[in-house]
């Protein structure tokens, strides 16, 4: 039995991770974990991954670096973490 909603969501990550490794080539992530990073309500701005609203109904992470705030859904959070660089000793 086929699940169209799933396939969608496979899809729609792969996306995300596209463009995830976009904005880490260009400096629009970080390219390396933060230091700080907070998460609560989102608060009606743009998920700088997926660049989709981040609603009041959903987890947003609020990442500092440098003095500069980076605004992300849960999920996004997640995959930018899985797509950083491994650290090198």
């Amino acid at each position: 039995m086929d699940h169209p909603a799933a396939e969608e969501l496979i899809v729609d990550l792969q996306a995300i991770r596209v463009r995830i490794r976009a904005k880490l080539r260009d400096g629009s992530l970080p390219p390396n974990s933060v230091p700080m990073a907070f998460g609560h309500p989102g608060n009606g701005e743009n998920c700088v991954a997926c660049e989709e609203i981040l609603t009041a109904a959903r987890l947003m992470m609020e990442l500092t670096n440098n003095a500069k705030t980076f605004l992300l859904h849960g999920d996004c959070y997640l995959l930018w973490m899985e797509e950083l660089p491994a650290p090198t000793s």
